[in-house]
């Protein structure tokens, strides 16, 4: 079983594997760590460094919406808190307000990021599909 280090970190990892970490404290993402092949051919390097690249940017845009989140959510409940006094907690109905509107004010957002991602992904077919014949061929050889 051969490993290599991760760049992150000084896990030792088993290059059979992709390794999937805990979630982000932020994007609530969790890290995946692909593999790395001894022999990992260019075509095989671009493939996992876009994967790489669309995981990172998935992250990055659910850490900054979850903080946004986490931030009016906040506003609205010190708000909330002190129209109500401060002993009093803010109801599940008033906080599903809250949400319906977040999401109501992000729609063009979140509609943005996913015709993005679904554009993302579909850009990886073709690349993963010849990946995957060269592994194949790889693999028959042995």
């Amino acid at each position: 079983m051969s490993s290599i280090s991760s760049s992150s970190s000084n896990v030792r990892m088993d290059r059979r594997f992709d390794w999937v970490g805990p979630p982000d404290n932020l994007s609530k993402i969790r890290k995946i760590m692909l593999r790395r092949v001894d022999n990992e051919s260019e075509l095989e390097r671009q493939y996992r460094l876009a994967r790489e690249e669309l995981n990172q940017w998935n992250s990055d845009f659910w850490a900054e919406h979850n903080q946004l989140f986490d931030r009016q959510k906040s506003d609205f409940v010190e708000r909330k808190q002190q129209e109500l006094g401060r002993l009093e907690h803010v109801s599940a109905n008033e906080l599903s307000e809250f949400y319906r509107d977040f999401l109501n004010d992000r729609h063009v957002a979140m509609m943005a990021y996913n015709k993005e991602w679904y554009r993302r992904n579909l850009q990886l077919i073709w690349p993963a599909l010849k990946v995957n014949v060269v592994r194949f061929f790889r693999m028959a050889r042995r």
